[in-house]
C-alpha cells in the first residue's frame, strides 16, 4: 500500500529531533526530518517502523520523547 503523508517541524523541534538522533537505528526518514526539518513518508511499512522506533526510544528513555510527541501524534492521527 502506498500513502503520501508529509511530517514538518519547527526549528525548536527541529533542533530537538537532531539532539535525540544521537541514538543508534532511527529510520531514515527521522534522519531526514531532522536534517531538513521535513520527510516524506511513502509507505505503510516505513511509517510502522518509524512509529515502533518512537515507541523504542521513548520506553529505553534514550531520547528527550516530548520533542518527538509531535511525530507520534501525527502518526496516530493519520491511523499508524
Amino acid at each position: 500500500m502506498e500513502i503520501n503523508l508529509l511530517l514538518t517541524l519547527d526549528l525548536r523541534e527541529q533542533a530537538a529531533l537532531q539532539a535525540a538522533l544521537v541514538t543508534h537505528g532511527a529510520p531514515d526518514c527521522l534522519v531526514t526530518l531532522a536534517l531538513t526539518g521535513a520527510c516524506r513518508i511513502s509507505s505503510l511499512d516505513e511509517a510502522r517502523k518509524l512509529h515502533n522506533w518512537l515507541s523504542q526510544a521513548r520506553t529505553a528513555g534514550e531520547t528527550d520523547f516530548a520533542s518527538l510527541h509531535v511525530i507520534e501524534r501525527a502518526l496516530v492521527q493519520f491511523g499508524v
